[in-house]
């Protein structure tokens, strides 16, 4: 077994030609690489952006190795590019920019709970600074995870309101980019959607209408039609968000999808055989809250 110390909290082994991550000497994972097999003579022309999250998603399929050009690494050079990776991430006050988000966050959680002082003192301000700054999967990753729980109330709403309208903005991008094609991109508008209710659900926000305020009203359609097929119960479960306060949000975005596109009555028809008017309300019958219209 090889032992590589970073401080006395945080060290890795390899163990069975595989590089572990162990915090306060208890396994704290296995880790997981991505091999890169970048050219020499395009290297150079690269642009590495301000994470390694974002330089990941620029070669993201641009420098796959065909069968025959891959390298084999051996274990021991992977443990010790491991070695190099998290030791800079540490001399660097654990700047989480220097190493994936769905590894830094996870350690600089664990440890802070293990006692690294260092650790504490860095993890609400590298989770406020990846929010504020970041592309919009990172955003995804640090909300889906609850990262964001991390502040207080203060710290939260402060956090927002300075992120809100880069926030909107790249959702608003995303949305019309990927609305030219909807069918094609149905998942990532879903994942869109998720992250505008979390926020408003989980965070007492409105950003949900910010974003049909930025839309024109071709993209505003689109977009209402595939948010009133998104909103159920059923989809917000995990969030842990009481079942009255997802009814009354629920009903305001219909009673304003209504105000604004009466024409969406003919679309609501299509997936609810009911009958229609202005009124909307889920129906607390039905287990997961579908849509009844009353």
């Amino acid at each position: 077994m090889l032992k590589f110390t970073i401080n006395r909290f945080l060290d890795l082994r390899l163990e069975d030609g595989k590089t572990n991550i162990y915090v306060n000497n208890v396994l704290f994972m296995h880790c997981k690489y991505i091999l890169m097999n970048i050219p020499i003579d395009k290297f150079e022309d690269f642009e590495w952006g301000d994470s390694i999250d974002e330089f990941l998603d620029k070669i993201d399929g641009h420098f796959e190795s065909s069968g025959e050009n891959k390298v084999r690494i051996s274990p021991k050079t992977i443990f010790w590019a491991h070695c190099s990776n998290l030791q800079v991430w540490y001399e660097n006050d654990y700047n989480s920019c220097l190493i994936h988000s769905n590894l830094a966050f996870p350690l600089l959680k664990e440890l802070t709970k293990a006692g690294d002082k260092l650790a504490a003192s860095v993890f609400k301000e590298e989770v406020a600074k990846r929010f504020e700054s970041s592309d919009i999967k990172v955003k995804q990753f640090l909300l889906n995870s609850r990262y964001l729980d991390c502040l207080n109330k203060e710290e939260l709403g402060t956090l927002l309101v300075q992120s809100k309208s880069n926030l909107i903005n790249s959702i608003i991008n995303q949305l019309k980019e990927f609305l030219k094609s909807a069918l094609v991109h149905y998942r990532k508008i879903k994942e869109l959607i998720d992250i505008i209710l979390f926020i408003d659900l989980r965070y007492d926000q409105n950003f949900i209408f910010c974003i049909f305020d930025k839309l024109n009203k071709k993209f505003r359609a689109h977009f209402a039609r595939f948010l009133t097929l998104h909103l159920n119960y059923k989809e917000f479960v995990n969030y842990k968000i009481p079942y009255g306060k997802f009814q009354t949000y629920f009903e305001e975005i219909l009673n304003y999808l209504y105000e604004i596109y009466p024409e969406i009555n003919d679309f609501l028809k299509v997936i609810d055989s009911g009958f229609i008017n202005n009124s909307f309300s889920l129906d607390e019958k039905r287990s997961y809250g579908y849509v009844s219209y009353l």
